[in-house]
């Protein structure tokens, strides 16, 4: 029964945090954004992230596949450099929308250049690209050895 919660509770972690990404996409959008949602929204991800990671490491210690099933699973680590990719892809986009909310907390009528906006959502794209690896590498794994 463990197990099956911590899956539930890691896919709904994950959804989520799939979810924050795009939002984050869709606000990068458009002639304005709002540096704050922005913020607040990348702050939520990141602490999301956080809980990915943590109930993935409760998996792999209490989950029914055990330490052993991991370790063995080159699908796993595969997964895990994804993710570890996706993190610092979102990097240049913390640092960016806490730039931009000082900014905005100094003038209300802030907004950051056209082209540094362009650059984020590019980015984000490229985290969206990024998923589809990390999903392929949990499929395979879940399904280790073949």
């Amino acid at each position: 029964m463990t197990d099956l919660i911590l899956a539930i509770t890691h896919h709904i972690f994950v959804f989520g945090l799939v979810a924050m990404m795009m939002a984050t996409r869709v606000l990068l959008q458009g002639p304005q954004v709002d540096p704050l949602r922005l913020a607040r929204l990348d702050a939520g991800a990141g602490a999301t992230a956080a809980l990915v990671l943590a109930v993935g490491v409760c998996r792999v210690i209490w989950g029914g596949k055990g330490w052993a099933f991991y370790e063995a699973n080159p699908f796993f680590w595969g997964k895990v450099a994804c993710f570890a990719v996706l993190g610092v892809l979102t990097i240049p986009g913390t640092i960016a929308f806490l730039k931009w909310g000082k900014a905005r907390s100094v003038n209300a009528a802030f907004q950051p250049a056209a082209s540094e906006v362009a650059s984020l959502r590019r980015l984000t794209g490229l985290q969206a690209l990024a998923l589809i690896p990390l999903l392929a590498f949990a499929a395979a794994m879940a399904r280790y050895p073949f």
